[in-house]
């Protein structure tokens, strides 16, 4: 997201998104929007954003059981595509290369933290 003061000024890189289940792209948000920087889940952010979710469209009883291995997926999907893009650049390309400890360190966390999903 792009933001112009307090409003959302644009979009990038969603053609990534809704191209699996709705709650893997939840999943994804969360793991980038609402976390500190050493990737602990900052829990008013995830409350805020899953409470404004589930006002639209609350999650199924199976999305709920699946949670804690979405957050897992979806810290695995961005940490492999960062160990890619930093150590296989593709020549030619206009592609930032971000950090992939950002994400093995939220991986390593939701796994360690399984269990823990209070915010769903």
């Amino acid at each position: 997201m792009l933001f112009e003061g307090k409003r959302i000024g644009g979009v990038i890189d969603f053609y990534f998104a809704g191209i699996d289940c709705l709650l893997f792209d939840v999943a994804v948000t969360l793991n980038d929007w609402c976390v500190h920087p050493g990737g602990e889940i900052d829990a008013p952010r995830a409350q805020a954003l899953l409470a404004a979710y589930h006002a639209r469209r609350p999650f199924t009883q199976p999305e709920r059981d699946a949670w804690p291995v979405l957050l897992r997926a979806a810290a695995l999907r961005f940490w492999l595509s960062r160990l890619y893009d930093f150590y296989l650049p593709r020549a030619g390309e206009l592609v930032h290369a971000h950090d992939p400890e950002h994400f093995r360190r939220i991986l390593k966390l939701r796994i360690a933290h399984a269990g823990d999903a209070p915010w769903i």
